[in-house]
């Protein structure tokens, strides 16, 4: 029991150190009653940036640009197979070179995107020595009270709903495969800087792809995963329409990464992660590392499963 307890509770903080990368929605559920909180940093420089699908080096303007994310997250098991995820990002982002052409800055650092989801299994079916979960997930994101308009920015600053479907291979051995895609319906940014006539901006839907192989025991865990963005439409900075409205861009993208998680106390576990931009449209060609620390205890009486 303490085991499956332990293997339990490393499924629940697993993926919140690659939060920044990947999107909140991962294929494994943990029975009711179960929390975690996780508290993690992130570094991420780049000094390349795709202007429409050509990349350009350095970064106009800033030269180089750096951020660092401190983030919260928390999820917890309402029932055997219903989670709700809160996340929290506070992002601190500098230019090394001349003020942003757009808002005039250097630097930004605010909350980005607060969000909230709900993630349901909605079937389990044994196949062979493993079960494949199928499950869907709903999410809200507000952005915080950054300016969305410059390549310093921190997001698009709009408000988005996440809708994603998706399948989750648990093998008996331990090694795991999941596949999450969904959409992004994406409203409108304040045009706080009159570039668009005081219009508000509309900001491009996305198509959104997630997917992961690993393995995972009491003992430890570790993924190498792949996470894929394709806007609907938009401009691309090179346009000759494009006019400043960094919010309207296309933004495309396709990362790789890996994760590692180790618990070091029945309660308490560390993480870290690498990731890295293998392909791009308007967006910076970035690399980045993540530690976490987790917290995670069961409420109330429950068999684990």
């Amino acid at each position: 029991m303490k085991t499956n307890f332990l293997f339990s509770l490393l499924l629940s903080v697993v993926f919140t150190s690659t939060v920044f990368s990947q999107g909140l929605v991962d294929g494994f559920f943990n029975p009711k009653g179960d929390l975690s909180v996780t508290a993690s940093y992130t570094r991420s420089t780049f000094d390349a940036f795709y202007i429409g699908k050509d990349k350009v080096d350095p970064i106009p303007a800033h030269n180089e640009i750096d951020q660092d994310i401190y983030n919260l997250y928390a999820k917890y098991s309402i029932t055997d197979n219903f989670t709700v995820i809160a996340n929290a990002p506070y992002i601190s982002a500098q230019g090394n070179g001349a003020a942003d052409p757009v808002n005039g800055t250097t630097e930004q650092s605010d909350f980005q995107d607060i969000s909230l989801y709900g993630k349901y299994r909605a079937f389990s079916t044994k196949l062979g020595k493993a079960r494949l979960d199928g499950l869907g997930a709903v999410g809200v994101t507000l952005p915080g009270g950054y300016e969305p308009n410059g390549i310093l920015s921190l997001g698009s600053g709009a408000v988005t709903t996440n809708l994603h479907l998706g399948a989750h291979l648990q093998a008996d051995s331990g090694l795991f495969a999941t596949a999450v895609a969904g959409y992004s319906l994406r409203g409108d940014a304040d045009d706080n800087l009159g570039v668009n006539g005081g219009n508000d901006l509309d900001v491009p839907d996305a198509l959104l792809f997630m997917g992961k192989i690993g393995y995972s025991n009491a003992l430890f865990y570790v993924e190498a995963w792949m996470d894929y963005q394709s806007s609907s439409d938009g401009r691309d900075i090179s346009d000759a329409d494009f006019g400043g409205r960094f919010p309207e861009t296309e933004v495309d993208y396709t990362r790789i990464g890996v994760t590692a998680y180790v618990p070091v106390l029945p309660s308490l576990g560390l993480s870290a992660g690498y990731g890295t931009l293998v392909d791009g449209r308007n967006v910076g060609d970035s690399n980045y590392f993540n530690l976490g620390v987790t917290y995670s205890l069961s409420v109330g009486s429950k068999k684990a499963k």
